[in-house]
């Protein structure tokens, strides 16, 4: 074979090979490269030969804008050396009787009793010295439902996680050209596709999520009559990109029909549960053949909304010379067959009581009981992907040749950008929970209350579902230590490495991974300057690996092809945040 002949000149249709070639070349060498192509080949005829045996799903939860992880995890030990840095640096706000400034008070941990308990058997794994902590941190106070998760043993936080090409970088030298750095620190849109491409130092070309559906898909997703194994509920993104594999995205409100030929197209088809582009044995009907359209007889059987789709179905199911009119009529004819997916696997959510009943019960009593509260579009996206989730293993379940045994999700919540008004004042010098970084650390942490009650307790889901799901969190970069301003109207500037956290049934919950950063302004990790922004103990590229893992990705040349430059960075110590078992 040669590696290098394309079967297009049409660059802006990368294949197979092109995704091998660019993201294994220049670390692994061209015999690497060869052997990561047999190797995947190897795994993609077992897999084809045993057919999938499991499902999982894995979701993508994006804070975007940048989220301070300074006040996610905090430093709760009043005396330790963390928590006198953490408030000298930081500031303690006026209203909590501080000359200023944007950290947590410890009044307000404790009224909303956030601290944690982790279950580290030995601290110092993850504590940057002995006694730094003294193993006592505490969540944001709006996160009291993440804090139930962790004790649950159903959360875990990896900290200091960022982008980095080199395992190197040092305050002495990040102003050197080696070790090299990212690109364009501290840049909103630069860290963003960093993140999900996982290659700071080259050209975008797909994301990790995308490089990990085109290996699996085409082996584990087998039905014909399947989603595509990515679906965003948050629009157009990087991650998901691949180098065959494309998402599928997907508003709030489901899977929008052709408008023009009545309610789920009863005017136009004599059965409009039939799909159209699928095999009969899947429910499906052929346009060119099919007699499924009102287009005989007289009356109900004989519609202009029948001569119309049969006409409009006819073209996207013929062949195009064009490359233009094939690609067109590609995303066309996807849109039409994915549209009738979504409505079976919705129909498993869908009605008020019974076993097929809506998710609205669990997602309200985590918001409080507010139903109006509830319907925000963060917790409407972690809606959407339980129902997706449920749905799919319904599907599978119920011996179907629907479903897909691999998903990836993508969802988003915004507004992270806290330049200004991070913990916003009340007029009588009280917290404003409703605004700033409280705000949105509070709809996060419900909504993702209403997603684990509900995958847990629907009567289609429960533990065994919730084991086979696995969430992450990735945002653009934390934000500087020190604030900008000491007043009210302060907040944080873009900053570096941060704090995630990982959520799912074979997490190994209640603990603390990966290298706490030791809080030292100009000097130790802080890059730079006399911010605060530090240096990552944990590149994106390790993280995202032990993600990758558990959905499938065999550990070795064929993880390598998927992060070109994990190879970089030595086996960490403390980063084994995922019991592979659990299955």
């Amino acid at each position: 074979m040669n590696l290098f002949l394309r079967k297009t000149l049409d660059r802006s249709k990368p294949n197979r090979r092109d995704f091998m070639v660019q993201s294994t070349c220049s670390t692994l060498g061209i015999t690497s490269v060869v052997n990561t192509l047999s190797q995947l080949q190897l795994a993609s005829t077992a897999a084809a030969a045993t057919g999938p045996t499991d499902v999982k799903a894995l979701v993508c939860i994006f804070l975007a804008g940048g989220n301070d992880s300074n006040n996610l995890l905090i430093p709760n030990g009043a005396g330790t050396p963390a928590r006198n840095e953490y408030e000298l640096s930081r500031g303690v706000p006026i209203y909590a009787g501080g000359p200023g400034g944007v950290a947590i008070p410890l009044a307000d941990i404790a009224a909303a009793g956030t601290s944690l308990a982790p279950t580290n058997l030995v601290t110092e794994s993850w504590e940057p010295s002995a006694g730094y902590l003294n193993n006592n941190v505490a969540v944001h106070p709006a996160c009291a439902n993440l804090k139930a998760l962790f004790d649950s043993g159903d959360l875990a936080f990896v900290t200091n996680v960022g982008t980095l090409t080199s395992p190197d970088v040092t305050r002495a030298n990040f102003l050197d050209s080696l070790p090299t750095k990212p690109p364009q620190l501290f840049s909103h849109s630069d860290q963003v596709l960093q993140w999900q491409s996982s290659i700071p130092d080259q050209p975008f070309t797909s994301g990790w999520g995308g490089r990990i559906a085109d290996l699996l898909a085409p082996t584990e997703n087998l039905s014909s009559a399947g989603l595509a194994m990515g679906v965003s509920i948050a629009g157009v993104n990087s991650y998901q990109v691949g180098v065959n594999e494309q998402p599928f995205v997907l508003s709030t409100a489901g899977a929008q029909t052709l408008a023009g030929f009545g309610t789920n197209y009863a005017n136009a088809l004599v059965n409009p549960s039939l799909k159209p582009f699928v095999s009969t044995l899947n429910g499906g009907y052929d346009p060119l053949v099919d007699t499924n359209y009102k287009v005989t007889g007289t009356g109900t059987t004989n519609t202009q909304e029948g001569w119309r789709l049969r006409a409009l179905e006819r073209v996207m199911a013929m062949n195009h010379a064009n490359l233009f009119d094939q690609s067109f009529q590609a995303t066309a004819k996807n849109a039409r067959m994915t549209e009738g997916v979504v409505a079976d696997t919705l129909a498993f959510t869908s009605q008020p009581t019974g076993t097929n009943r809506v998710l609205d019960e669990w997602f309200t009593a985590a918001f409080g009981g507010n139903a109006g509260t509830a319907n925000n579009d963060f917790a409407n996206q972690l809606k959407m992907v339980a129902r997706l989730i449920i749905g799919n293993y319904a599907l599978l379940q119920g011996g179907t040749s629907k479903g897909n045994n691999r998903q990836t999700f993508f969802v988003q919540l915004g507004g992270f950008d806290t330049h200004a008004s991070q913990i916003a004042v009340n007029a009588n010098n009280t917290v404003n929970t409703g605004a700033g970084q409280y705000s949105l650390l509070w709809t996060l942490s419900r909504a993702i209350k209403g997603f684990y009650d509900s995958i847990i307790n629907h009567p289609l889901g429960g533990a065994t579902l919730w084991n086979k799901t696995l969430g992450f969190t990735c945002s653009d970069f934390n934000r500087t230590f020190t604030p900008n301003k000491v007043d009210a109207s302060g907040g944080s500037d873009h900053g570096w490495g941060g704090h995630a956290f990982v959520l799912g049934g074979a997490v190994k919950g209640r603990k603390i991974f990966g290298t706490f950063p030791e809080l030292t302004v100009n000097g130790g990790i802080d890059c730079t300057g006399s911010r605060g922004r530090w240096i990552p103990s944990t590149s994106v590229d390790q993280y995202a690996a032990k993600v990758a893992q558990w959905i499938g990705v065999p550990a070795g040349a064929t993880m390598n092809g998927i992060f070109p430059n994990l190879t970089r960075f030595d086996p960490p110590a403390n980063l084994d945040f995922i019991d592979y078992s659990v299955t």
